[in-house]
């Protein structure tokens, strides 16, 4: 008996007919740079893209959970991931009241400790280590980005400010991980 790998992304596309059919919206720099205010009022944006475009993005989200005390969840494909923003996110958590480190890490017990305010947990063989998301909360509830590995440095995802859509990928990730994430 073989064991089918399932996309988190479809999965959560699955739930939510035709999210996956909307337009693909093109968010790079070479097109339009776009502010967080500018996401949050499209609302929902598909989009294929690389690495900077979904880092200036996660930079973004970061600011905003930082500028109004929100919890954060964030993602790491690799242990490499991580270390690239550790300095970054060692400030950013000490300035949060919550957040959840979720990495593809052989071990979560990462050199630089976090704060106590942030949990560490691994995603290693679960379909939710290809994924990047920086999830936050404003006053109408949780929003952020979701977007999936698909090899070569390329991405596909989305943006959303729906707070039932968010709230599922959450609670998906906190069933795959036997953890609680409460935003």
């Amino acid at each position: 008996m073989s064991v089918q790998y399932n996309s988190f992304l479809d999965e959560l596309w699955n739930e939510f007919p035709g999210l996956s059919e909307k337009e693909i919206t093109d968010i790079t720099d070479h097109n339009l740079l776009w502010t967080l205010e500018e996401y949050i009022k499209a609302g929902y944006v598909n989009f294929k893209t690389d690495r900077k475009e979904l880092y200036r993005l996660s930079i973004l989200l970061e600011n905003f959970a930082v500028k109004n005390n929100s919890p954060l969840l964030a993602t790491f494909e690799t242990e490499k991931r991580y270390k690239y923003v550790e300095d970054r996110y060692i400030e950013i958590l000490q300035k949060i009241p919550k957040s959840w480190i979720i990495g593809n890490f052989n071990n979560p017990f990462l050199a630089k400790q976090p704060p106590k305010n942030a949990q560490v947990v691994s995603c290693d063989g679960t379909n939710i280590s290809d994924m990047w998301i920086v999830v936050t909360k404003n006053s109408t509830g949780p929003f952020g980005l979701l977007a999936e590995n698909m090899g070569d440095g390329q991405y596909r995802g989305f943006f959303s400010i729906s707070p039932p859509l968010i709230q599922k990928a959450i609670e998906k990730i906190s069933k795959s991980l036997r953890i609680s994430i409460e935003i």
